[in-house]
């Protein structure tokens, strides 16, 4: 996937909000807005990795 912008990122953001109450459990996994949410997902994921990455916990938090 290419470099996503944060201009990408907030529009793929905003769509999610958009699709999550139009998609179910029961909707066919090739269903427009289903295949879609995936798609804006995987751009929202992508940037979050690699702007907002979550680092491993240190033993000493495990053990708290």
């Amino acid at each position: 996937m290419n470099k996503i912008t944060k201009e990408q990122y907030e529009f793929a953001l905003a769509r999610v909000e958009e699709l999550l109450p139009l998609v179910t459990d029961e909707m066919p996994a090739n269903d427009k807005h289903a295949v879609e949410l995936t798609m804006m997902s995987d751009i929202v994921i992508a940037y979050e990795k690699e702007f907002y990455p979550i680092a491993n916990p240190t033993i000493s938090k495990l053990i708290v």
